[in-house]
């Protein structure tokens, strides 16, 4: 018949290792739900002159990772930005429109992706865009689904 020294010797790794399990899988879970979470809120995308944004809308919509919205040129799209987890912008140089869009977020404190494809972004406009901390600025279109993914997987939850 085995003594108490055996069954507690026996036992206690058992135990040890069922309380780290379940502390790793109460952090985890709450990162994982949070990252899914994230995941599902829409992105919009606002396209401007130069950028029709629709090559790179269909590319982040077959990742299937993300609650993408077509891409619209249309001004009163900044009107329904509200509901948005992350805007991208198309760039266009000395554009206004691309302005507009980008201080609209930027009022909205919604993050935003500014992506100019091979067009190099002005010094003018650099200096805009330096003055907002939660934007990304990416040129092609892998580097637009990890910048997605890294802003939509780190940013913090909505209390809405």
């Amino acid at each position: 018949m085995p003594d108490i020294n055996t069954i507690i010797q026996f036992l206690w790794p058992i135990i040890g290792g069922l309380i780290g399990a379940w502390g790793w899988f109460k952090f985890f879970r709450k990162k994982e739900r949070r990252l899914f979470k994230n995941l599902q809120r829409p992105v919009g995308i606002i396209s401007t002159e130069d950028k029709p944004m629709t090559h790179e809308s269909v590319l982040l919509k077959r990742v299937g990772f993300f609650n993408i919205k077509d891409p619209s040129s249309d001004g009163r799209v900044r009107d329904l930005m509200n509901g948005n987890r992350l805007v991208i912008i198309g760039y266009s140089p000395n554009s206004q429109a691309f302005k507009d869009a980008f201080n609209t977020a930027k009022q909205r404190e919604i993050p935003v992706i500014v992506y100019a494809g091979p067009t190099r972004i002005t010094g003018e406009d650099m200096e805009f865009l330096q003055n907002y901390s939660h934007h990304s600025m990416c040129n092609t279109p892998l580097r637009l689904i990890s910048d997605v993914f890294s802003m939509m997987s780190t940013l913090p939850e909505d209390e809405k």
